[in-house]
């Protein structure tokens, strides 16, 4: 539509708009005396009248563009407010409403410089609905709810799951260890005096120790948010095993700490003495050693695993030869275990990467439970009560004994192999 046409427009709508206003002015004057069922039927006739007019006088100019037919309708909305039978001085007329409607600014953004210049209208009234500019709330559609609270994982397994497990009923556990051992055991000849052997012993007390952890959160949260108390009831137990798995690995002994595997075990003494060996050969002749370490005889302890580190095991597996092919042929196995010389390898982050375990898991050491982790709920705790708080612990109470050092050989890759190839 251009400048000329759209002047066109204003006046025929204005010419139509003080029509409309003589008609209003004889229905109000009608309308004084009229009963209310009169006033209802005189008040459609109107309304039907006005519209007729409307669309008969545009019928032209709905041919040639068909937006007109929404300015029609606007014309007919502000009509519909109109109080009929209260005509009075300050009311507006609806030659006013008819500008008011043209010279609005949602009808002059129709008219913008390409439309002027091309002759077309092409700007709705009402922009298309979408739900950026139709919604109000980002609400109105609610997403699927996942239930339950989504976590990363914890470790998988522990060293627990390797060694001895057992209870105590008491606060300490002791036992008689085998300190030394003087062996000469041998033929002797008749008359000959016989081979004199001797030991050592030694009484080793193992205390129960305490792992615990508390949180507290208000009343109010644990009643309103969905799967909270599954959420804990899962997530502390795996914090508590976490710590569990340090202490019984790393534990110095020293206050109110466990003594540990590590801390006991023997060092790793190499006896490859090759110009070129890798990390199985270490795990290999650890093994070895678990079976040889007294010294003096044969301990006799067979290894039931070696632990490491992911990043050590990555390292084993994908170990290639120097024609590119890969050494172990685990890499192809669909569950990724690792076995050398019969000897699971569990890979674990409890281990420092870099480090080796290996032992007899079984006969070397055990873990007594004195209180096994348990979860409880307080709301008596400090100001809990007149704060509406709720106080969730869990601790648990155990022991370790390692009853045979020399079942646990332990060491350093990087050590190891630089031994290995003096």
């Amino acid at each position: 539509m251009d400048e000329k046409q759209l002047k066109e427009l204003e006046a025929k709508l204005a010419e139509i708009g003080k029509s409309i206003d003589t008609k209003l002015t004889d229905f109000s004057t009608k309308a004084k005396d009229a009963s209310v069922e009169d006033l209802k039927k005189l008040k459609d006739e109107f309304k039907v009248n006005v519209k007729t007019e409307l669309e008969t006088e545009l019928k032209e100019y709905n041919k040639k563009n068909d937006i007109l037919q929404k300015q029609v309708d606007a014309l007919e909305t502000k009509l519909q407010r109109t109080p009929f039978g209260n005509i009075g001085a300050n009311q507006k007329t609806f030659a006013a409403a008819v500008k008011e409607v043209l010279e609005g600014q949602s009808f002059k953004d129709m008219v913008d410089k390409k439309s002027r210049r091309t002759g077309e209208m092409p700007i709705q009234f009402k922009e298309d609905m979408t739900q950026a500019n139709s919604f109000e709330s980002t609400l109105v559609v609610e997403g699927m709810r996942v239930p339950g609270i989504v976590y990363g994982p914890d470790r998988r397994d522990h060293v627990r799951d390797l060694i001895s497990v057992g209870t105590t009923s008491s606060n300490a556990v002791t036992y008689v260890q085998e300190y030394a051992y003087t062996d000469n055991t041998d033929v002797t000849s008749e008359g000959a005096e016989k081979k004199q052997g001797d030991f050592d012993l030694k009484l080793v007390t193992s205390t129960v120790r305490k792992i615990s952890a508390y949180i507290m959160l208000s009343e109010e949260m644990l009643a309103d948010v969905e799967g909270l108390m599954s959420y804990i009831s899962a997530r502390l137990p795996s914090k508590i095993k976490l710590k569990e798995d340090y202490q019984l690995l790393y534990g110095d002994g020293t206050g109110i700490n466990l003594s540990g595997i590590t801390k006991n075990a023997t060092a790793y003494v190499d006896a490859l003495a090759d110009s070129d060996i890798s990390k199985v050969d270490v795990l290999v002749d650890a093994a070895r050693q678990v079976m040889t370490s007294t010294g003096s005889g044969l301990s006799e302890y067979q290894a039931t695993a070696m632990l490491i580190h992911p990043t050590d095991a990555i390292g084993i597996k994908l170990t290639k030869d120097d024609n590119g092919n890969y050494i172990h042929p685990w890499i192809f196995m669909p569950n990724g275990d690792i076995t050398l010389d019969g000897v699971p390898v569990f890979v674990s982050t409890a281990i420092t990467a870099g480090q080796f375990l290996v032992g007899d898991f079984k006969l070397g050491a055990q873990v007594f439970d004195r209180k096994q982790a348990s979860i409880e709920i307080s709301y008596e705790n400090e100001d809990n009560f007149i704060k509406d708080m709720v106080t969730i612990r869990i601790f648990e109470r155990i022991a370790l004994c390692v009853y045979a050092p020399k079942a646990f050989i332990y060491g350093t890759f990087t050590a190891a192999l630089a031994n290995g190839s003096a």
